[in-house]
Protein backbone atom coordinates (compact mmCIF):
# COMPACT_ATOMS: atom_id res chain seq x y z
CA UNK A 1 0.00 0.00 0.00
CA UNK A 2 1.48 3.28 -1.13
CA UNK A 3 -0.19 6.58 -1.84
CA UNK A 4 0.64 10.04 -3.12
CA UNK A 5 -0.80 13.12 -1.43
CA UNK A 6 -0.81 16.42 -3.26
CA UNK A 7 0.34 19.79 -1.95
CA UNK A 8 -2.19 21.56 0.27
CA UNK A 9 -4.06 18.28 0.77
CA UNK A 10 -3.61 18.21 4.55
CA UNK A 11 -6.87 16.37 5.23
CA UNK A 12 -6.09 13.70 2.64
CA UNK A 13 -2.69 13.10 4.28
CA UNK A 14 -4.26 12.93 7.75
CA UNK A 15 -6.95 10.55 6.51
CA UNK A 16 -4.41 8.21 4.93
CA UNK A 17 -2.38 8.05 8.15
CA UNK A 18 -5.59 7.56 10.17
CA UNK A 19 -6.47 4.57 8.00
CA UNK A 20 -3.06 3.04 8.76
CA UNK A 21 -3.23 3.40 12.55
CA UNK A 22 -6.95 2.90 13.28
CA UNK A 23 -6.90 -0.90 12.78
CA UNK A 24 -3.95 -1.37 15.19
CA UNK A 25 -4.70 -3.73 18.05
CA UNK A 26 -1.31 -4.02 19.80
CA UNK A 27 1.24 -1.30 19.19
CA UNK A 28 1.84 1.87 17.17
CA UNK A 29 5.33 3.37 16.96
CA UNK A 30 5.79 6.74 15.26
CA UNK A 31 9.34 7.73 14.34
CA UNK A 32 9.73 11.38 13.38
CA UNK A 33 12.21 13.96 14.69
CA UNK A 34 9.57 16.70 14.52
CA UNK A 35 6.62 15.27 16.45
CA UNK A 36 4.91 18.03 18.44
CA UNK A 37 1.69 19.00 20.27
CA UNK A 38 -0.29 19.32 17.02
CA UNK A 39 0.72 15.78 16.09
CA UNK A 40 -0.62 14.48 19.42
CA UNK A 41 -4.04 16.08 19.00
CA UNK A 42 -4.30 15.09 15.35
CA UNK A 43 -3.29 11.43 15.48
CA UNK A 44 -3.37 9.89 18.96
CA UNK A 45 -7.19 10.03 19.33
CA UNK A 46 -7.36 7.72 16.30
CA UNK A 47 -5.45 4.91 18.01
CA UNK A 48 -7.81 2.42 19.68
CA UNK A 49 -7.88 2.10 23.47
CA UNK A 50 -5.57 -0.64 24.71
CA UNK A 51 -3.05 -0.13 21.90
CA UNK A 52 0.44 0.78 23.09
CA UNK A 53 1.48 4.23 21.84
CA UNK A 54 5.20 4.90 21.34
CA UNK A 55 6.69 8.11 19.97
CA UNK A 56 10.34 8.43 18.96
CA UNK A 57 11.33 12.05 18.33
CA UNK A 58 14.17 14.49 18.88
CA UNK A 59 13.52 18.11 17.97
CA UNK A 60 10.28 19.45 19.47
CA UNK A 61 10.18 17.76 22.85
CA UNK A 62 9.21 21.00 24.63
CA UNK A 63 5.76 20.88 22.98
CA UNK A 64 5.49 17.12 22.43
CA UNK A 65 5.99 16.04 26.04
CA UNK A 66 3.30 18.17 27.75
CA UNK A 67 0.77 17.32 25.03
CA UNK A 68 1.48 13.58 25.20
CA UNK A 69 1.31 13.64 28.99
CA UNK A 70 -1.97 15.59 28.99
CA UNK A 71 -3.49 13.26 26.39
CA UNK A 72 -2.44 10.20 28.37
CA UNK A 73 -3.78 11.58 31.65
CA UNK A 74 -7.12 12.64 30.14
CA UNK A 75 -7.66 9.41 28.24
CA UNK A 76 -6.24 7.10 30.91
CA UNK A 77 -3.59 5.85 28.51
CA UNK A 78 0.15 5.50 28.64
CA UNK A 79 2.02 7.35 25.91
CA UNK A 80 5.71 6.44 25.85
CA UNK A 81 8.03 9.10 24.43
CA UNK A 82 11.73 8.61 23.83
CA UNK A 83 14.32 10.69 22.05
CA UNK A 84 17.32 9.71 19.99
CA UNK A 85 19.88 11.69 18.05
CA UNK A 86 20.44 10.83 14.44
CA UNK A 87 16.89 9.92 13.39
CA UNK A 88 15.89 11.56 10.14
CA UNK A 89 13.32 9.54 8.21
CA UNK A 90 9.68 9.25 9.26
CA UNK A 91 7.97 5.92 9.84
CA UNK A 92 4.91 4.46 11.49
CA UNK A 93 5.04 0.83 12.59
CA UNK A 94 1.71 -0.89 13.21
CA UNK A 95 1.46 -4.01 15.41
CA UNK A 96 5.08 -5.00 14.65
CA UNK A 97 3.65 -6.28 11.34
CA UNK A 98 3.67 -3.30 8.98
CA UNK A 99 5.81 -0.22 8.37
CA UNK A 100 5.06 2.89 6.35
CA UNK A 101 7.50 5.63 5.44
CA UNK A 102 6.27 9.19 5.13
CA UNK A 103 8.00 11.55 2.75
CA UNK A 104 7.05 14.47 5.02
CA UNK A 105 6.94 14.95 8.76
CA UNK A 106 3.67 13.58 10.15
CA UNK A 107 2.90 17.04 11.49
CA UNK A 108 3.25 18.67 8.04
CA UNK A 109 2.12 16.01 5.57
CA UNK A 110 0.31 17.52 2.61
CA UNK A 111 0.83 21.09 3.79
CA UNK A 112 3.30 22.64 1.37
CA UNK A 113 4.43 19.98 -1.07
CA UNK A 114 3.30 16.65 -2.47
CA UNK A 115 4.45 13.64 -0.48
CA UNK A 116 4.08 9.88 -0.27
CA UNK A 117 3.17 7.23 2.26
CA UNK A 118 4.97 4.08 1.20
CA UNK A 119 4.66 0.65 2.76
CA UNK A 120 8.04 -0.94 3.44
CA UNK A 121 7.83 -4.59 2.45
CA UNK A 122 11.13 -6.11 1.27
CA UNK A 123 13.14 -4.44 4.05
CA UNK A 124 10.41 -4.59 6.70
CA UNK A 125 12.11 -6.93 9.17
CA UNK A 126 15.39 -5.00 8.97
CA UNK A 127 13.56 -1.70 9.47
CA UNK A 128 11.55 -3.01 12.40
CA UNK A 129 14.64 -4.48 14.06
CA UNK A 130 16.64 -1.28 13.47
CA UNK A 131 14.04 0.98 15.04
CA UNK A 132 13.32 -1.40 17.91
CA UNK A 133 17.06 -1.26 18.73
CA UNK A 134 17.02 2.54 18.52
CA UNK A 135 13.91 2.61 20.73
CA UNK A 136 15.56 0.33 23.31
CA UNK A 137 18.63 2.59 23.48
CA UNK A 138 16.78 5.93 23.29
CA UNK A 139 16.41 8.33 26.21
CA UNK A 140 13.13 7.85 28.08
CA UNK A 141 11.24 11.14 28.20
CA UNK A 142 7.75 10.01 29.20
Amino acid sequence: LSTVVGARMVFDYFDEVRKLIAPAHQDVLFVDPYLDADFVSRYLPNIAPGVTIRLLASERLATLLPAAEAFGRQEGRAVAVRSADGIHDRYVFVDHEACYQSGASFKDGGRNAPTTLTQITDAFEAMRDTYERIWAQATVRL
